[in-house]
């Protein structure tokens, strides 16, 4: 991504006005949910513009004195009560404090943290999205294992200005439990793309409009000195701003940013020595990479994208893409500050550099360790046994400019279905990666097993949602297409990627 900016591309304007003449899965949803996408007009409209002048360059935002290093603060919390979460979530464009300043943001609710969902297993979850934006938005439950279609995951609804729609469905009482989380996923209907041109994922998700889930449980698998542990939220995410305002268009991922924790920064995380805690970490930012470390200590990872692994694992550090998720033991070490960091990271185009995310500080008290765990579940089915039906080599790829993104050499259309599969099976994809660009490949609704990376075998600690897809390389994958039938979708998570094309449609039936 070096050297371009996102935002919405010319190219996909006559690319999807094109799509109107074909019948399929366009979709204008009015706060209207479609199991089978409906099409949009029949008539391509006149995509013409009028000049506008070049919006101001994003800058990191600078912030007010006393803005920084303080106690780290914990998102409000909406929990499910008796097996029900009814919560009503209204995105809108508000000033809100960060760092100290005040700045205008895509929020929900009237700060620029989000709540934080937090359920169980078997409840049933209503969300009701209202829309006091001047343009289309939507809710995608990133990782939950509920269906595409309908009023749960379905992220083919779009809520226009000053509509509404009410989200509803049950989480199996199966449901992996950890981290997870909820953003727009907005794809402009095609009949409106001139009127809302930056009304998209990758600039609603960096103005604001993303924040955690958690499936409650996962303590229950730990040894029973843990099964109090103190528990955090570290929601990753970075901004920019231009006159006053987070940006919407010009986001430039390959420059200087502020990286904001639970949208502070530079908190700071208070800790006893020989203390353990849960840290839910989740990198719920549009495009940016983060490489967690912390000097002189290492993360217990208990938690994958919100499966509990196998086995606990102890690592030196985290690498975070856009909508990955860590849930991690950590233990308080020597009495002193500590960073918490993000490492250097070559994204393959993008660079970017080594930054102080928190600070650490270890003091009081010291506590007795907890022993770390070995096993944290079994519950997960190792698919490298499981019977594949059809196996896939699908190709990621993209212009010389980079300006341009595809998928098996077709930029996403949304009046195409691009992949059929059946409901109940397994099938083996080889991903393969023919760009300078770390990818990271994220399917909706159905979990995944790495079997290998550049043809190394990797072994079965549990299942993702997120896989890196390596520069000019390639993984092989497993995909379970469980228990659901519908229309959803495949994308590089960098949303500037996905904004551009790099986005499929796979349709899974009986």
């Amino acid at each position: 991504m070096s050297g371009r900016i996102g935002g919405r591309r010319p190219w996909l304007v006559w690319l999807v006005a094109a799509a109107l003449t074909v019948a399929g899965l366009a979709t204008y949803a009015v706060a209207v949910p479609h199991d089978r996408l409906s099409a949009d007009a029949m008539t391509t409209p006149t995509i013409t513009q009028p000049a506008a002048a070049a919006p101001p360059s994003a800058v990191p935002l600078t912030p007010a004195p006393g803005g920084t290093g303080r106690p780290l603060a914990a998102p409000a919390v909406y929990a499910s009560h008796n097996g029900e979460l009814n919560v009503t979530l209204v995105a809108a464009q508000r000033r809100v404090t960060i760092a100290g300043r005040r700045v205008l943001a895509k929020v929900y609710g009237d700060s620029f943290v989000a709540p934080t969902l937090v359920v169980r297993p078997g409840d049933m979850i209503r969300v009701k999205l209202v829309n006091h934006l001047d343009e289309p938005t939507n809710l995608h439950f990133h990782g939950l294992e509920v269906s595409p279609s309908g009023h749960a995951d379905n992220i083919f609804v779009s809520v226009d200005p000053g509509k509404s729609f009410q989200y509803a469905f049950r989480l199996p009482r199966s449901a992996p439990t950890g981290t997870f989380w909820y953003h727009s996923h907005e794809m402009v209907p095609m009949s409106q793309m001139t009127r809302y041109p930056n009304a998209y994922s990758e600039e609603q998700v960096f103005d604001g409009l993303s924040g955690l889930i958690e499936v409650q449980g996962l303590t229950a698998d730990l040894p029973a000195g843990l099964h109090d542990v103190v528990q955090r939220y570290l929601a990753l995410r970075d901004v920019q701003v231009a006159d006053g305002a987070i940006a919407s268009s010009q986001i430039n991922s390959n420059g200087p940013t502020t990286r904001l924790v639970d949208g502070q920064l530079q908190p700071r995380i208070t800790i006893a020595p020989g203390q353990t805690e849960l840290w839910h970490i989740a990198n719920i930012g549009a495009d940016i990479f983060y490489r967690l470390a912390l000097p002189g200590h290492s993360f217990d990872v208990i938690a994958q994208d919100g499966h509990p692994v196998i086995h606990a694992t102890p690592e030196r550090t985290l690498l975070l893409p856009p909508g990955k998720r860590f849930d991690v033991l950590v233990r308080g070490g020597r009495r002193g500050i500590t960073p918490l960091e993000t490492l250097f990271y070559n994204e393959g185009d993008d660079h970017y550099p080594e930054r102080t995310l928190a600070t650490v500080d270890t003091t009081g008290p010291a506590r007795r360790p907890q022993p770390a765990p070995s096993v944290i579940s079994w519950g997960s089915v190792d698919l490298g046994y499981a019977h594949v039906v059809r196996r896939r080599v699908v190709v990621f790829s993209e212009n010389q400019a980079g300006t341009v993104f595809y998928i098996d050499g077709q930029s996403y259309d949304p009046a195409k279905i691009n992949f059929h599969a059946r409901v109940n099976t397994v099938e083996r994809w080889t991903i393969v990666n023919h760009t300078d660009e770390t990818h990271p490949f994220h399917m909706h609704t159905y979990p995944m097993q790495l079997m290998s990376v550049n043809g190394v075998p990797q072994a079965f600690n549990g299942y993702q949602d997120e896989i890196v897809l390596p520069p000019h390389g390639y993984v092989v994958a497993r995909i379970d297409f469980a228990d659901y039938t519908g229309i959803t979708v495949f994308h590089c998570h960098i949303l500037a990627h996905e904004d551009a094309g790099m986005m499929a449609n796979i349709e899974v039936s009986r």
